[in-house]
């Protein structure tokens, strides 16, 4: 295995300890041998097409990865993975779920439009099938006992970056200007920021529907930036947006990395999206939970692992779709060689503890979302590669 260990690497990555548990594992000695116990089926809730397919497929490797390092297997039982098309809409969404809950599946891991899981909450609660998402969530939606997060709420990249900003800009004082599409995201995004920064954050700019990425487009928006004279910006713009943004804001006299630092959530600078920035978004800081270059052992061991298999940096979805099927290992480990159905192991997962995880350790809240940290990034040249440098630590959230 590329010269690694695969003892050793199981050692590092098994990624979960067990509140209340003594004596290591010693629970498993009456769950009978892997041999004998019964297999199981997750399904894999990942679009394929539309928008979102690029962090599907991470969603996929990561999960994937983690089942392979364990012979196929979660808590000793072998497990058949019945993936669907999430596609790009609610609608698509909803249908391909379905399918998995003929399938019989005993949990669900996946889920990359944020949307879709307000707009299947009531069924997932129906169906009594837990539903572990991997992506971003709604901040707003309510907590729901068989929906479990293994990422983040979507409003925490900015409570992560005005925590940050706050303590540097003494109590919030320094001026921080704000531009965001319209849209449920970008609300939840500036809403969290205000909420955190306090006076100091000026009223959000929202950018018109439909803008399109040109230098241009952005230049009325940076002259209203310019004008303010602000210390920084969190700047809630795809992908595309950002570059010609930072270079409307020059043209207007306020030079980014010099005049001005410009913080972003870290979606827009994850996996495929790093290399549409280009070198224009160099100085771009961004929040995210995970990073390539932290230094945990776990992440030493995954981060050369995903790179040898896959021939790149790992993302953070990779990673949370790996720490669901960690907890789905720990949850079945958990029950023994008792026949796990559905519900049972919902139950099971409010029973797995710590997670050691790549992204650091990290555990479960009382709404089933990651209590983790945050950390900072800054788009940079790492050797000849644009990558996303780690700065420090942000915050613990959740």
């Amino acid at each position: 295995m590329d010269g690694l260990d695969r003892r050793r690497l199981l050692g590092l990555l098994t990624g979960v300890g067990v509140a209340g548990m003594t004596g290591g594992l010693a629970g498993c000695s009456t769950a009978g041998t892997p041999s004998e116990r019964s297999g199981v089926s997750i399904g894999l809730l990942v679009p394929a097409t539309g928008a979102n397919k690029e962090v599907g497929a991470d969603l996929e490797l990561g999960f994937k990865l983690y089942v392979d390092l364990h012979d196929g297997k979660l808590g000793g039982r072998p497990v058949r993975i019945e993936v669907e098309d999430e596609g790009e809409t609610t609608k698509s969404g909803a249908a391909a779920l379905e399918n998995l809950y003929k399938a019989q599946v005993l949990a669900v891991v996946g889920v990359a439009n944020p949307d879709l899981l307000p707009f299947v909450r009531d069924r997932v609660e129906e169906a009594k099938v837990p539903l572990l998402a991997a992506h971003a969530s709604p901040a707003e939606m309510p907590s729901a006992p068989y929906i479990w997060r293994t990422s983040f709420l979507s409003d925490e990249p900015a409570l992560a970056i005005a925590h940050y900003l706050r303590r540097r800009y003494g109590n919030g004082s320094g001026k921080v200007s704000l531009i965001t599409t319209p849209g449920t995201a970008g609300t939840e995004l500036m809403l969290g920021f205000t909420g955190v920064y306090g006076g100091g954050a000026q009223e959000p700019i929202v950018v018109k529907s439909g803008i399109k990425p040109t230098t241009a487009e952005y230049a009325s928006y940076a002259g209203q930036i310019a004008a303010k004279s602000p210390r920084a910006i969190f700047c809630n713009l795809p992908s595309a947006h950002i570059v010609k943004f930072m270079a409307a804001l020059s043209d207007a006299g306020l030079k980014p990395g010099r005049d001005v630092e410009i913080y972003a959530p870290g979606a827009v600078a994850e996996g495929s999206a790093l290399d549409d920035l280009g070198d224009g978004a160099r100085g771009l800081f961004t929040a995210m939970h995970y990073s390539a270059d932290l230094n945990n052992l776990a992440n030493h061991t995954f981060s050369s692992l995903f790179q040898s298999k896959f021939q790149r940096s790992p993302t953070a979805f990779a990673v949370a779709a790996y720490d669901a099927a960690a907890v789905l290992d720990q949850a079945l480990t958990l029950g023994g060689d008792a026949t796990p159905s559905a519900q049972k192991v919902n139950t099971l997962l409010s029973n797995v503890g710590q997670v050691i995880s790549p992204r650091g350790n990290w555990q479960f809240n009382q709404q089933r979302s990651p209590q983790q940290k945050w950390y900072l990034r800054k788009v940079e040249k790492d050797g000849p590669i644009l990558s996303n440098v780690l700065i420090s630590d942000l915050a613990t959230l959740g």
